[in-house]
């Protein structure tokens, strides 16, 4: 059921991609070429639902090749499928083998030519838009090793094009086995071709006897050359763009180019890449037109411990899976919390903090490091006693109180400074504690008594309830009960002032 569910969500994927690439348009009248084999089946079923949703008309046609004993049974499937699906159909007849013998052709290749030539024919003269067909994955697979062996130009090897003039073909990206199964789960009728089994045509022999040898070796085989059929199309389609914007004297942006960029960084940093990795990171990292995404934070495991993060425009390389699971357990616990005590350096992370409760402590004892960047703070004056002053990771809900402003939310901060999820929970919170109003002023006895009613069935002091601020989110944002000055404006203080030392290393 789980394998369904997947099949259905690519089903809904190549739908919308079919509609972004205006591969079918509102409103379009589409002929499938139906052989009632599954593909054709899958196929019908596949536009049906479009059908429904964008006003399509769609038709079928049937060739009768004339080269199998049986195709009386073949007949009699399309006209009953067309009948249970109230669809319309035509049925056109050619003779491949005295069309092969005249153009001395080969009978695969001689129906082929025919088998296009009389749908054509159909389309015009019920004036339709398209011809859709039922090509596969495997199909194109099929073509592209088909065409190796025979020694074709890297263009020849470009596979089965989804679209060609008025020919497309929406089905080109599910495996064989994808389309069974849905057909399966969903009792949808379809009839076998016997000829398949046979090996007189080069590709039934590529099927039957070459692919299983394949697929010993690899069983995910036909995606692997999928890929590397979509990156020839993607080599071949840029040539293209790049002439057409010659032509314009526009700018142009190399997917390609980027791709190789990406693959050169990672080789540097030792990690193992293949074309699907690339395609996957390029997909979640990059916009369409080759620019690296910049909002937000985005990781991908590569392998062996490592991780690919995107930071905010910043791709960065992590190595260390523990140290990654310890920022985790910080962001999962939020333990790490210490007490900032006057004169008394706390190393948090890569920062450095210090609180003088005068001026004469920090000339005593600061020392000014050449790899630190400090940031410095004055108290506001109205606050003199506290019980405590911690430091602490972040914590959901948390704000701070912006003069001017209100108070602010830590993580809109955060975002706006754009500094990666990593890096959030290793930013140190700086919050006071104290059982004195002083911090609220003239509002705090509004929210006692709000507490009061709310709470406690009895009075209390104010001294009972603790409260709390944060004073600051590291060095990036600092409260109305701070005043930041500069390290010349020290001197200028009274010996009273207390004073918070922010110092950080090496960057954030």
């Amino acid at each position: 059921m789980e394998k369904v569910k997947k099949i259905e969500k690519k089903i809904l994927k190549k739908m919308k991609e079919i509609l972004e690439n205006k591969l079918i348009l509102e409103k379009e009248r589409i002929l499938i070429a139906f052989s009632g084999g599954p593909d054709s089946v899958f196929l019908y079923h596949f536009l049906n639902i479009l059908k429904k949703k964008f006003s399509l008309e769609i038709s079928i046609v049937y060739i009768n090749h004339n080269l199998r004993y049986d195709v009386e049974n073949d007949l009699k499937f399309v006209k009953e499928f067309a009948i249970e699906n109230d669809v319309d159909y035509y049925i056109e007849s050619v003779d491949v083998k005295k069309y092969a013998k005249e153009n001395r052709k080969s009978l695969e290749l001689a129906a082929r030519e025919l088998r296009y030539e009389a749908i054509e024919r159909v389309r015009k003269k019920i004036n339709y838009n398209k011809i859709a067909t039922g090509h596969n994955l495997d199909d194109n697979v099929e073509t592209f090793v088909f065409r190796l062996l025979r020694g074709t130009s890297l263009t020849g090897l470009k596979g089965i094009p989804k679209i060609r003039e008025n020919i497309i073909r929406p089905i080109l990206e599910f495996e064989k086995k994808e389309i069974l199964y849905f057909l399966k789960q969903n009792n949808l009728k379809y009839i076998i071709d016997y000829t398949n089994n046979e090996n007189d045509f080069t590709r039934n022999f590529i099927r039957n006897k070459i692919f299983p040898d394949f697929q010993k070796i690899n069983p995910n085989f036909k995606q692997k050359i999928y890929t590397l059929i979509t990156e020839i199309n993607e080599r071949e389609n840029e040539k293209l763009e790049i002439s057409e914007v010659l032509k314009t004297n526009k700018k142009f942006k190399s997917n390609l180019k980027e791709k190789e960029r990406l693959a050169q960084f990672l080789k540097q940093n030792n990690v193992e890449i293949s074309r699907d990795k690339i395609n996957q990171i390029f997909d979640s990292f990059f916009y369409k037109n080759g620019i690296l995404k910049n909002e937000g934070s985005k990781e991908i495991y590569l392998g062996k411990d490592k991780f690919l993060q995107n930071q905010y425009g910043k791709l960065k390389i992590i190595e260390n899976r523990n140290e990654k699971s310890k920022i985790q357990n910080i962001n999962n616990s939020f333990e790490k919390l210490e007490i900032l005590k006057k004169n008394q350096r706390i190393e948090w992370y890569n920062y450095k903090i210090v609180l003088y409760e005068n001026i004469r402590d920090y000339k005593a004892h600061f020392v000014n490091e050449r790899d630190v960047n400090y940031t410095f703070f004055k108290f506001a004056d109205n606050i003199e006693k506290y019980d405590r002053i911690i430091v602490r990771n972040r914590r959901g809900g948390d704000k701070i109180f912006v003069k001017n402003l209100g108070h602010k939310k830590v993580k809109k901060i955060l975002i706006d400074e754009k500094i990666s999820k990593w890096e959030r929970d290793l930013i140190p919170i700086i919050e006071i504690e104290t059982s004195e109003n002083q911090l609220y002023l003239g509002n705090f006895e509004n929210k006692k008594i709000e507490i009061e009613k709310s709470i406690f069935d009895f009075p209390i002091e104010a001294k009972d309830i603790k409260i709390k601020e944060i004073l600051t989110v590291s060095d990036i944002k600092f409260s109305k009960f701070l005043e930041k000055i500069y390290n010349n404006e020290i001197e200028k203080l009274e010996n009273t002032s207390k004073l918070l030392i922010i110092g950080r290393k090496n960057g954030r």
